[in-house]
């Protein structure tokens, strides 16, 4: 990873926050979450990350238009999008996250290791 160390987490469930936050924090990474697109979207203007990890099911915007948005917004940023199901197969999500710009699609439970590997590249 690039020598910028920041990453923001944008996912409404407040567990996975804290459980990525406590993976990457003693890794040496500056840290910032949101519960909510809108937070998630000022945090990445006022850190302006290498990585933001964008979950695909959220109550006030789906990680779909969370990741067009994104890229239009900060194209060179990297974009790590991560799916536990729903209604649907996680894999379907990350699929469609993928054709919208996507860079590494994760199923959750995330890991250190898929982690590190996704913010490569």
């Amino acid at each position: 990873m690039r020598e910028n160390r920041r990453v923001v987490v944008i996912d409404d469930d407040e567990l996975i926050c804290a459980h990525v936050v406590a993976l990457l924090q003693p890794e040496g990474f500056e840290v910032y979450d949101a519960t909510r697109a809108a937070s998630g979207l000022a945090l990445l203007h006022e850190h302006e990350p290498a990585v933001v990890l964008v979950d695909m099911i959220m109550p006030d915007k789906d990680g779909v238009e969370l990741i067009q948005e994104i890229r239009r917004r900060w194209p060179k940023m990297r974009v790590v999008a991560m799916s536990g199901g729903g209604r649907l197969s996680p894999n379907l999500y990350l699929e469609i996250a993928s054709q919208v710009g996507a860079h590494v699609c994760l199923p959750k439970p995330l890991t250190l290791e898929q982690l590190l590997a996704a913010f490569e590249g």
